[in-house]
């Protein structure tokens, strides 16, 4: 082997050597940017298991108002039931006694 050869053959290593590196750099910064994308659905996922808890006692709240509207419906109800009869009633003797 000559003096020729062996330089070709450090080149040939130090390109080798250089690309390694640059595919480490590569490989590295590949990891910080999945590291920083990990990092964002954490988030993300926080979020939206703070979101669902928050619908969910927005759903609860909201459940208690129906039943209570319910009751106050039926409670209407059962006063125009009886309330209008009554009435109705004063009414007929009203006119009556006159």
């Amino acid at each position: 082997m000559n003096d020729q050869d062996a330089e070709k053959i450090i080149r040939l290593l130090e390109e080798i050597r250089d690309g390694q590196r640059l595919q480490l750099e590569r490989q590295a910064q590949a990891l910080e940017r999945q590291a920083e994308v990990l990092a964002q659905q954490r988030e993300r996922l926080a979020a939206s298991s703070k979101g669902i808890v928050e619908t969910k006692a927005i759903g609860e709240q909201a459940e208690r108002i129906l039943a209570q509207s319910a009751k106050v419906v039926t409670g209407a109800r059962v006063l125009v039931l009886v309330a209008l009869p009554l009435a109705a009633l004063l009414l007929v003797f009203a006119l009556w006694a006159r």
